[in-house]
């Protein structure tokens, strides 16, 4: 099937995570990338407790997560289980 044409902007940082995830997990572009999060997403059908409070913050809020987002990924590090909780209750104060 073919694919249809959408359009995405991204935030600077976030479009920076983006591109080194995709390099990184070995993905030939972001856009691959983006595909492969929509497909997982799919498969589990979970929540998104996290993400999206996150889309309903003020951009400029937003922005102080993905700049947070860029620093971890350029660090190579990853947050999960009680760790992402006490981070993700700071960045409310960001």
């Amino acid at each position: 099937m073919a694919s249809s044409t959408r359009s995405l902007k991204l935030p600077p940082d976030l479009l920076d995570v983006a591109e080194k995830r995709a390099k990184i997990l070995g993905y030939p572009s972001w856009s691959a990338y983006v595909k492969g999060l929509i497909r997982y997403d799919a498969l589990c059908q979970g929540p998104h407790s996290i993400t999206l409070p996150w889309a309903n913050l003020p951009l400029m809020e937003q922005d102080k997560v993905d700049a947070k987002l860029l620093k971890l990924t350029q660090d190579g590090v990853g947050v999960r289980g009680q760790l992402l909780k006490r981070i993700l209750q700071g960045e409310a104060k960001l």
